[in-house]
């Protein structure tokens, strides 16, 4: 890589010109590309206002020397912690250090050699090559940028890819459970047809098989008639994201019949999970809840 010579030329001649040297280093010293080194510069008095300091080196030099941290700032005495991105032998004698756009003093005589972090053994290997017209001597800051829309961008991707899919497994659902009657009339003659059954039985108790098979149809009736009225897959996800998707997409609605659907859809949980504890009453009381949720939600969406 040929060898940069950045000569900077100060814009305010009559400014203070101070000694620089980088702290603990031998003149033969050679730096690589981003690594933090400290600068140290001295010389007649300067008011400082505050620690915002960087330096005014022209276009396209800019980025061979930047400060990241003022580590001690007196009148005569500067310690700066800096580094460059850019490769090659860089003279700084002229260059000026500035306070928030300020113009203070000009370095004298200040002189770094950056190289490469490639083997300075191989001279044909190129870092990377430019990527979308930008260059391994750019910030580190605009690489991470990129990499940040590239990740977003594949994640909207997968959200929509998975969106779509969810949107066609509710329409193959519908399509196989298609009937003449809207969700809610098809609610009502699947319950009244799951009570027909005499599930609960002229004793009043069931066994533990009984129980669970009315609670798991309780559920898909309901289930499915989510499915239909709101075009989510109700049989699939579970209430957490029914509730999720239900209060967004009918925030107006959810907003009166919300806590029924969410009490309902609680209770009906518990009773999943804990089959053994359901009695008969509990079983009728879920019955009646269903009725009156459903009833409930398709009053609110049609008002």
């Amino acid at each position: 890589m040929a060898e940069e010579q950045v000569k900077a030329e100060t814009q305010a001649p009559d400014l203070p010109s101070w000694n620089c040297r980088v702290q603990g280093a031998p003149k033969s010293s050679q730096w690589t590309v981003g690594e933090v080194f400290e600068v140290e510069c001295e010389g007649p008095s300067v008011v400082f206002s505050s620690s915002q300091l960087q330096t005014q080196i022209p276009e396209p030099a800019s980025y061979s020397l930047k400060i990241l941290k003022v580590l001690e700032q007196k009148e005569h005495k500067i310690v700066v912690q800096a580094t460059s991105y850019n490769t090659g032998q860089h003279d700084f004698t002229g260059a000026v250090i500035a306070e928030d756009g300020v113009p203070k003093f000009k370095m004298e005589p200040l002189q770094v050699q950056v190289k490469s972090v490639l083997e300075q053994n191989k001279p044909d290997q190129k870092p990377f090559g430019p990527i979308m017209a930008m260059k391994l001597s750019y910030p580190w800051w605009l690489w991470l940028v990129l990499a940040s829309f590239v990740v977003g961008g594949v994640f909207f991707a997968l959200f929509r890819w998975k969106r779509k899919a969810q949107m066609k497994r509710v329409i193959d659902e519908l399509k196989q459970h298609n009937t003449a009657l809207g969700a809610y009339n098809q609610f009502n003659k699947d319950l009244r047809t799951l009570s027909r059954k005499n599930i609960f039985g002229k004793s009043g108790s069931w066994n533990e098989m009984q129980k669970e098979r009315y609670v798991t149809n309780l559920d898909e009736i309901f289930r499915m008639y989510l499915l239909r009225e709101f075009y989510i897959p109700a049989l699939e996800w579970n209430s957490k994201l029914v509730l999720k998707e239900v209060s967004k997409n009918d925030k107006k609605g959810f907003a009166k019949y919300g806590e029924d659907l969410r009490g309902f859809l609680k209770e009906l949980d518990h009773a999943k999970d804990d089959i053994e504890k359901v009695k008969v009453n509990d079983c009728q009381q879920l019955t009646q809840m269903a009725r009156r949720t459903t009833q409930t939600i398709w009053q609110q969406r049609r008002n």
